[in-house]
């Protein structure tokens, strides 16, 4: 963000926890690679796989956790 203030908009990350009309209950969040490949560079900085990869990797284990 000290790059680029705009960026403050699109993170940092959030989630939604939903119900449907059926009573299924729902996660959803942005994607590390959409956050990586879009959000970013609509804000003029570059993208990193490998910081891709290690969001992933951390978005999964809080989905996960916070669906047990």
């Amino acid at each position: 963000m000290a790059k680029q203030p705009t960026v403050a908009k699109d993170v940092p990350l959030k989630a939604l926890v939903w119900e449907d009309d059926q009573g299924k209950v729902w996660l959803t969040y942005n994607s590390s690679d959409y956050l990586q490949n879009y959000v970013y560079s609509r804000h003029g900085l570059p993208s990193n796989s490998d910081a891709a990869k290690a969001s992933a990797a951390v978005l999964a284990d809080f989905a996960q956790q916070a669906t047990q």
